[in-house]
């Protein structure tokens, strides 16, 4: 995900379907811009495993 991408739009509009959908909507929708919140740390999570199964693959020797 690009860093310099600004989420706020999109977190405002999620918030205003969370105002509209009533409580089932509303959770759903507070799930979501938790996700969209976090993303980037899923992101360095993975970017973090890359890095370490390379260097397991390195020192592996394969």
């Amino acid at each position: 995900m690009d860093s310099d991408l600004d989420l706020n739009i999109a977190l405002e509009k999620l918030h205003r379907l969370q105002l509209e959908d009533g409580d089932l909507g509303a959770a759903y929708w507070y799930q979501i811009s938790k996700l969209l919140k976090e993303a980037h740390l899923y992101q360095q999570r993975a970017l973090a495993a890359e890095e370490k199964l390379r260097r397991i693959h390195k020192l592996s020797g394969a």
